[in-house]
Formats: C-alpha cells, sequence, structure tokens
C-alpha cells in the first residue's frame, strides 16, 4: 500500500496574479519563492513553497499535493495507480490525477529534511519571511455529494487513514501522519473545495491575524470556535477571488498509532463545544450569497 509523508502544497486559480500574491503576502503573511507569468509560488517558512497561485480564467481549487513516505518513489506511486485503474499522467516531479468528483490530486517526492531544513526555525536567520505568519499549511477540507466513494478513494488510492467519524454519513477526517485530519470531507450533496488551514502558533496569534485581515477588507462567517472533532481552534476567513475559505487554526488533537476511529456526534458540540453551528452561507460560493454575507444584506443563518 502506498504511504505518505505530509500535505505538501495546495494550488488555486485566481484571475488576478498580482493582487491575489500581493493578498497572501500582506495579509496573510505568506513570502513569495518565485514568479513567473502565470504563476507564483508562496511559503510559510523554510519550505521550497506551499501555496501555489495560478493565472486563470476559473478561480478556485486546482490540485492539492501530497509527499510521498522516503521508501516510495515516483515510479512506485505510479505502479499504484496503474494497480487501482487509476489514470493519471507523470510530470518531472510528480504525478497527478483527479479523484471521483473531479479534484485534481498530486503525488511528490519526499523532502528530505538536511542540511538547513534540519534545524529548529527559530534557530535559522531569514532576510525575507514575514513577521507572525502561519507557521505551516495544515490540511483541506471538501464538500462532497458522495461520501462513502471519496473516503474509499482516499484511504485506498491516495493513502490516508481515517481518523474521526461525523454521525453516520454527514462526514469523515483523514490523517496521514500526527494530526487529526490533514483532510476531511463533508457532506452536503454539492461537491466543492472549502477550505485551505494554515496551522498558527497560538490563539493570540489567531487573534491578531484576524484583526490584522479585518482591516484588509476581509470578514469571517464563523469562528473563532473550538472544534469538537478535531480539538482546534479555528476561524475561517471568506475568500471569494478563489471561490474558497481559508482556516487559520492551532491546538489540533495529536493522534498516536493505536487510535481507533470514533464517531462523533452530528450536532452543535462537535461543531463548535464554544456555541453556534456555522450559518447556511458557510456552505456557499455563489455570487449572490457571498455578497448578501459581505454586506450583512440579509441573514446568513437563514
Amino acid at each position: 500500500m502506498i504511504k505518505l509523508h505530509d500535505i505538501d502544497h495546495v494550488a488555486l486559480g485566481v484571475e488576478d496574479l498580482d493582487a491575489s500574491a500581493h493578498s497572501w503576502q500582506v495579509e496573510f503573511g505568506l513570502a513569495e519563492r518565485e514568479r513567473t507569468p502565470t504563476e507564483s509560488f508562496l511559503a510559510c517558512n523554510y519550505e521550497p513553497y506551499s501555496l501555489v497561485l495560478r493565472r486563470t480564467n476559473n478561480p478556485g481549487a486546482i490540485h492539492t499535493a501530497y509527499n510521498l513516505d522516503p521508501e516510495f518513489s515516483l515510479a512506485d506511486a505510479e505502479k499504484h495507480l496503474k494497480d487501482h485503474g487509476v489514470l493519471y499522467t507523470r510530470s518531472e516531479n510528480a504525478v497527478e490525477f483527479l479523484d471521483p468528483e473531479g479534484n485534481g490530486v498530486h503525488l511528490v517526492p519526499y523532502r528530505p529534511r538536511d542540511g538547513a531544513n534540519a534545524f529548529p526555525v527559530t534557530s535559522r536567520r531569514t532576510d525575507s519571511l514575514r513577521q507572525a505568519g502561519p507557521r505551516r499549511l495544515g490540511h483541506v477540507n471538501y464538500l462532497t455529494a458522495d461520501l462513502p466513494t471519496m473516503v474509499d478513494f482516499y484511504t485506498t488510492v491516495v493513502g490516508q487513514e481515517v481518523t474521526d467519524y461525523l454521525g453516520d454519513d454527514a462526514g469523515v477526517f483523514l490523517r496521514i501522519g500526527g494530526d487529526h485530519h490533514v483532510n476531511a470531507f463533508v457532506n452536503t450533496g454539492t461537491p466543492h473545495f472549502h477550505h485551505v488551514a494554515f496551522d498558527l502558533i497560538d490563539f493570540g496569534q489567531i487573534r491578531s491575524s484576524f484583526d490584522h485581515l479585518a482591516q484588509h477588507g476581509r470578514w469571517f462567517p464563523w469562528g473563532p470556535v473550538r472544534h469538537g472533532i478535531g480539538g482546534n481552534l479555528a476561524g475561517y476567513v471568506r475568500l471569494p477571488e478563489a471561490e474558497c475559505f481559508v482556516e487559520l487554526y492551532c491546538d489540533m488533537e495529536q493522534i498516536d498509532r493505536t487510535h481507533l476511529p470514533r464517531t462523533f456526534p452530528d450536532d452543535r458540540r462537535s461543531s463548535n463545544v464554544w456555541g453556534m453551528l456555522p450559518p447556511r452561507s458557510y456552505f456557499r460560493f455563489d455570487k449572490e450569497t457571498v455578497d448578501a454575507e459581505r454586506e450583512s444584506l440579509r441573514s446568513i443563518w437563514d
């Protein structure tokens, strides 16, 4: 069976590459590593990049990439996909394919933790990283119309493990390593990339990040919350230009190798032990809903 090491990067399509790259640097604290006429490569810390922005007329998620375990090569990944009858393409540095709902998935080689990369972040020196940016890319979440098929694909083909279930058929959370989830699927009846999540150091950084983002005109449909499933403190920022949300979070539950999947009740407490469920607009991406949410023109709780 194929084995992954971690999430590597997320690629988002945007219409205005200059504006989006500027936003991610100034508003979210990422550092641009490289720019081409059609792409911007951005990093949280010392990694080559965690986010790729690509100029396109069809904004939204393009793919999520995962690092292979050191024991698995791209050739091993190709054989694995062939054995499962999955169509793929091979580029120089990735194996690329689509999941059953058309979301892009890339498998990329393991990044060795050697040289300077073997040292703690705080012991290194930089002349390019911005203050108070995220520590790392953490996870992605999807809305789905076919929960069993997606979970089967991501466990048997992509190589993730089920951490927990939400209700009988409301959602499933999957992991690669110690973090409670690197991926999750929520059964809403309509497939859509929902959010990309970045790990912050603590709740104080979330607070200051929200203050900063609000000054740039961003708004927060849900949060701060304390998730019952996953345990993380989190808040969600709408990103209309990429038709998704950005989650900023900390304090994710850590899972060990003896863990057995649990089933959380599909109720308010599993979503937010502090209070309210998310508004309905949290699951919508159409222009009318986004505009109404932005200006609070009608109740987004209806």
